[in-house]
């Protein structure tokens, strides 16, 4: 049983570092010279021989800014529950049952997987901030809008049915918002808006650097 525990820590060690490492854009030689060790203990770290001592586990963890125990976690699905645009109407959140989607990605090893939901991004009208294909990370907990929503990027639902990206600001008349673009070279406010819900989103992940389950 000891064996067994073992070779799945190994195994875990080796999925996590190789993966952490490349997210990082790190080597393997630049990364066993910043925790003190050599380039072949990592090479045999990277291929789940060896099992690091508590305290170079907490070192790798420092080194790579990541808690210690995301080095030996198994990935941390979050699904992607629809798409956003600037403009376009498409489905989100609502249309999707709890843990389903369109597919599932790994949470980012700084962010708790519980209540984090992830929307692909549809459109290039927000680039070059935002570009078709990217993924916005959030947190929503209920209807409605709160109050440190204002003067943040949003996602957002509208009352007419859009599921939007937006600049949030407080509207003119109670109860409205006016939205404002990402994209400050093409941007085309809407005013008096009322909204279903918006909540601040959490991380951008770059296309590119999305990692599918």
């Amino acid at each position: 049983m000891a064996f067994e525990a073992i070779s799945l820590f190994q195994e875990a060690m080796k999925l996590q570092l190789d993966r952490i490492l490349k997210q990082r854009g790190m080597k393997q030689n630049q990364f066993a010279e910043a925790i003190g060790t050599s380039d072949s203990y990592v090479s045999q770290l990277a291929h789940g021989h060896r099992q690091p001592s508590p305290k170079l586990l907490a070192r790798m963890g420092e080194v790579l800014d990541v808690h210690p125990s995301a080095l030996i976690a198994p990935q941390r699905p979050i699904s992607v529950a629809g798409r956003v645009g600037a403009g376009a109407v498409v489905e989100l959140v609502d249309a999707y049952a709890k843990g389903d989607g369109l597919y599932h990605i790994a949470c980012p090893d700084d962010l708790p997987a519980h209540g984090i939901v992830a929307v692909e991004v549809v459109g290039e009208s927000m680039q070059p901030l935002i570009r078709e294909g990217d993924v916005l990370l959030f947190t929503r907990h209920f209807l409605g809008v709160d109050a440190s929503a204002l003067g943040q990027v949003c996602i957002l639902a509208t009352a007419d049915g859009r599921a939007l990206v937006k600049d949030l600001r407080a509207g003119r008349d109670p109860g409205t918002f006016d939205l404002f673009s990402l994209n400050t070279a093409a941007n085309h406010p809407e005013y008096g808006v009322r909204l279903k819900w918006a909540a601040p989103y959490r991380r951008h992940l770059r296309r590119e650097d999305v990692e599918r389950l």
